[in-house]
């Protein structure tokens, strides 16, 4: 069902040699569970190009659901991933608003024509390991943010306490004008805040560390996030994810020139009746 299939980590923890004020964070899998994500994203941009001033202010509403359709023998858990619908509000210096509910509208405005044929239908097979290591099999081509789509992040092999920090190193390749590939070095580190009512809260924050042009940091605004998730120990999975990027960066084309770039997302599956993200 999926390629290049990495390995799940082994525990390394004895679940008895967990010292106290410690635990083990991993992710559980049942099949056939749904995890139906209310993902609620603002995103404001305020550029300046050639002397010309453009603001743009986007909000949508989003229900994606994660379904459970396979657990394997290592405890991974195989997720077939859609989206149910999704509300869209855009407004534009010099341009009427415009809006999209996939519930209530039959056709697709040509601004959001990437979204044509991938409401309610898979879009994508994803592998995720008891600690998180993560392997994706596209079925349809979706731009969602990668805010907007998370629902994991690595976890520490080890049990940790509160004030435990881990990190992640990746990689980010940029496509160049020449046809060729930059390689973006970058790290994501994480931070056990709290154990509390049955939840680790965790923050999160992306470091880049080679240079980029202005140009090149205007494509990867989206990669300059931190926030916070909530992950439930019982269950063994996110409840609540929050992230924020606030960036601005000057000299895009030429010296003069700017972007101002913030975007908000909140994502909650909790369920619970006083969430004002769920509102159920």
């Amino acid at each position: 069902m999926l390629d290049e299939i990495q390995p799940c980590s082994l525990q390394t923890d004895n679940p008895g040699d967990i010292p106290d004020g410690h635990t083990l964070l991993r992710y559980q899998f049942q099949k056939g569970k749904e995890l139906r994500w209310n993902v609620e994203h603002t995103l404001k941009m305020r550029n300046i190009i050639g002397g010309v001033e453009e603001n743009i202010e986007t909000r949508s509403r989003a229900v994606k659901i994660w379904t459970t359709i396979d657990v394997e023998p290592d405890g991974a858990g195989v997720f077939e991933y859609r989206v149910e619908d999704i509300d869209i509000h855009q407004s534009q210096t010099g341009h009427d608003d415009i809006l999209y509910n996939s519930i209530q509208d039959a056709t697709i405005p040509p601004e959001f024509n990437n979204l044509q044929g991938k409401i309610g239908v898979p879009l994508a097979h994803i592998r995720i390991c008891p600690q998180g290591q993560t392997t994706r099999k596209p079925l349809r081509e979706y731009a969602g943010s990668i805010s907007e789509n998370r629902i994991v992040i690595p976890l520490p092999s080890e049990s940790v306490g509160v004030g435990s920090r881990w990190a992640e190193p990746n990689q980010i390749e940029l496509p160049q004008p020449n046809q060729t590939i930059k390689r973006i070095r970058s790290r994501e580190e994480f931070l056990l805040e709290g154990l509390q009512s049955g939840l680790a809260l965790i923050q999160f924050n992306t470091l880049i560390f080679t240079p980029l042009t202005p140009k090149e940091e205007s494509q990867l605004l989206d990669y300059f996030s931190h926030g916070s998730m909530e992950l439930d120990l019982q269950s063994g999975n996110f409840v609540r994810h929050q992230a924020t990027t606030d960036r601005f960066v000057v000299g895009v084309q030429e010296a003069s020139d700017s972007i101002r770039y913030l975007s908000r997302v909140v994502s909650c599956c909790c369920g619970r009746r006083a969430c004002s993200i769920c509102r159920v």
